[in-house]
């Protein structure tokens, strides 16, 4: 059975400083402290998830509406890869299909991931266990942390093509990134959330 503890182990990121790097070591290494905030965040979820005093409703609240931001950043992040990043990929390198394997990877873990969600939204705080929030995890850590590891060994292997097509790609991937009016469903976030969060 897989043992959830991502604490003791992150990716690590790579030494760009130099000007002749190539852009998909740039990526790479952006990529990496990205995959490392996700792997964090769902790291204290995880950790958390059975230290929130049962009496306390607000605090329930609170953390379910925590859960569903990193679902939403986690669809956010995988949505902008595959329609903009990935696509540009297949054209700077011509090779249809270079990014298949990550797509997959997307996919095996998504049911898994899709439960956890649909609890963090319709989970009443009366009934919240966090023991349930564990074993949801726990059914797909495995598949998305092999895909966020795997993927940065994806872009390291880009180097044998057009570093500024590759770097300008990612930049535009960002910008999708920080674009505001890109969610896929409204945070099911309760009175009590939206006033402890306006007064944080």
């Amino acid at each position: 059975m897989y043992v959830f503890h991502f604490s003791a182990k992150v990716l690590q990121s790579l030494n760009v400083s130099s000007k002749s790097s190539h852009g998909a070591y740039y990526v790479a290494t952006q990529m990496a402290l990205a995959h490392n905030g996700i792997l964090r965040g769902l790291n204290s979820i995880y950790l958390q998830a059975t230290h929130i005093p049962r009496e306390d409703v607000s605090a329930i609240r609170d953390f379910l509406t925590y859960c569903q931001c990193w679902c939403e950043s986690m669809h956010h992040h995988h949505d902008a890869e595959e329609k903009d990043f990935f696509r540009s990929i297949e054209l700077i390198s011509d090779v249809p299909g270079i990014m298949e394997g990550n797509i997959e990877q997307h996919r095996a873990f998504t049911p898994g991931f899709d439960l956890f969600q649909e609890y963090s939204r319709t989970c009443l705080a009366q009934d919240y266990d966090g023991r349930k929030i564990r074993s949801l995890i726990e059914a797909f850590a495995e598949p998305l942390t092999r895909h966020l590891y795997d993927e940065i060994e994806t872009l390291r292997a880009l180097e044998i093509y057009n570093s500024a097509h590759i770097l300008q790609a990612y930049k535009r991937f960002e910008k999708i990134l920080m674009a505001a009016n890109n969610v896929r469903l409204t945070l099911n976030v309760q009175a009590s959330s939206l006033t402890s969060l306006a007064l944080s």
